[in-house]
């Protein structure tokens, strides 16, 4: 029996482990291996193996507390994750349960991707300030201790190039959310 599926499967977000194996020289960024125990006992590990830098396998997460055996033993069996992009199911090494499952997943992916919100993109302004009254710190500081005034939001004005930006990106965003939501409110009620 191999210990820690559970651990393994919910770290990877996957619903059971793979049963395409390895074919011990492609590379992949996430596999599942199996790892003998100092007690004779199996677990499974996460693994990964890029074949330009990599020999062998490499471990990247274990779950057991007991050591498990390395060396001349090694990681006996691997069995590769694919990659979540892959949207052929039909394709995927997983149970009929599974492949089920990955099909309704493929399938509300592709309803939001073509709903009306997901054609609705925030276009980032081109002043790197997000806004187009806004010219330097100055102006950006006085901008957010306005904004934080009016919308009764307490803490410092930030002070450096860089926290000043990311402050104004969150305002930015803030207020096209908001506008967002007004958009589709009054959708809703035509």
């Amino acid at each position: 029996m191999v210990h820690k599926e559970n651990e393994v499967c919910q770290y990877l977000g996957i619903p059971s482990i793979p049963k395409k194996k390895w074919d011990g020289k492609s590379s992949f960024k996430r596999g599942v291996g199996i790892v003998d125990l100092l007690s004779g006992e199996q677990a499974y590990v996460v693994v990964t193996f890029d074949s330009e830098k990599d020999k062998d396998c490499r471990v990247v997460k274990v779950f057991s507390l007991e050591q498990f055996k390395l060396g001349n033993f090694g990681i006996e069996n691997v069995f590769v994750v694919p990659d979540y992009m892959d949207t052929d199911v039909e394709n995927m090494d997983f149970d009929e349960k599974s492949k089920e499952a990955a099909r309704t997943l493929v399938n509300e992916a592709l309803d939001l991707e073509n709903s009306d919100t997901a054609g609705s993109k925030v276009e980032l302004p081109k002043n790197e300030y997000y806004f187009d009254n806004i010219h330097d710190d100055e102006e950006a500081q006085a901008f957010i201790k306005s904004y934080n005034q009016s919308n009764k939001i307490r803490g410092k004005v930030p002070t450096t190039h860089e926290a000043i930006i990311m402050r104004l990106s969150v305002i930015y965003s803030d207020i096209n959310s908001k506008s967002n939501k007004s958009t589709t409110i009054k959708r809703k009620r035509k």
